[in-house]
């Protein structure tokens, strides 16, 4: 009975580290009979046509300033901004014609959505992103290499999360024509300070576009078979320190005209390690001492 006692509550130290829950939001328009979001409540409280089953939703109508408030999940804050312009035509929530589920769009041949192979049932995630439009026209800052002219940013505000490890995953895919590379930068301290990361691609699933996305040194149109497994998804860890919001930025290289100047964030997952104490580290290292001796013993009996 007292090593069964003792096996259990070692079990309980050493499940004390495994990941906590993960946070899966899916950004929705109100494009393509999405359906319209609701001003007068939160993001994630207005149901959306084509969100993601599973996924918990951030639903904003396009280019319509008020909607692109913050929204919660739980402990976590979610809050887009396009901090260095202002009009509203710069803020994108886009989604593509759906060919299998919405009329006018059913049994379209060239309805952008079925190009993607949806093996995976997951064409609502990819179909639709919140993003930029960097075109002057559209009161972006216009053209920018990384070096030369403006950018056009629009950030992700991570508010609420805990003293914790976490991996990222975003996707950015866009049925129609939209690609191409773009900066992420990460905020560890509210939007004080950025550091750069690796460089992010959007791809596209739809051939064409102006200019295409077979262009050399491009990567051409995609079909899934599942969003995991697109050369867009991308990955990178952070470490939040409990007090201070995390904040992506992004923006796209958009130095060619149209579908370069346009960006887009389907959705991301959020996935938390927590950081163990140094008393709970010690308790786990004794934990699994006592495991590997109780094994031995019950091998030396046989």
């Amino acid at each position: 009975m007292k090593r069964s006692l003792m096996t259990f509550s070692l079990l309980t130290v050493l499940a004390a580290a495994l990941p906590a829950q993960t946070l899966l939001v899916d950004f929705n328009s109100n494009q393509d009979q999405g359906g319209d979001s609701t001003l007068a409540g939160p993001p994630e409280a207005s149901i959306a046509n084509h969100n993601q089953a599973g996924w918990s939703s951030y639903h904003a109508n396009h280019e319509v300033i008020a909607e692109f408030g913050t929204a919660t999940y739980g402990s976590i804050t979610v809050t887009p901004d396009w901090p260095n312009t202002t009009r509203n035509t710069v803020r994108q929530m886009i989604d593509r014609n759906d060919q299998d589920n919405n009329p006018p769009f059913q049994n379209v041949i060239g309805s952008f959505d079925a190009t993607w192979n949806n093996a995976a049932g997951d064409i609502n995630l990819v179909t639709d992103f919140l993003g930029i439009d960097t075109r002057t026209a559209e009161g972006g800052n216009g053209d920018w290499d990384g070096i030369n002219g403006v950018p056009t940013y629009m950030t992700l505000r991570l508010g609420g999360l805990n003293h914790a490890n976490y991996h990222w995953i975003s996707y950015h895919h866009d049925t129609e024509n939209v690609h191409g590379f773009f900066r992420v930068e990460i905020s560890l301290d509210g939007g004080a300070n950025y550091t750069q990361l690796a460089d992010g691609y959007m791809s596209d699933g739809t051939a064409g576009g102006t200019p295409a996305s077979t262009d050399a040194g491009y990567f051409g149109p995609q079909a899934g078979p599942d969003a995991n497994s697109l050369i867009s998804t991308y990955h990178t860890n952070f470490t939040a320190d409990g007090v201070n919001d995390v904040v992506f930025r992004f923006a796209p290289y958009a130095n060619t005209n149209t579908h370069r100047r346009i960006w887009g964030i389907n959705g991301f997952v959020l996935e938390e390690s927590p950081i163990p104490e140094p008393s709970t580290v010690a308790l786990a290292v004794i934990a699994g001492a006592c495991l590997a001796w109780q094994a031995r013993k019950r091998f030396a009996k046989r």
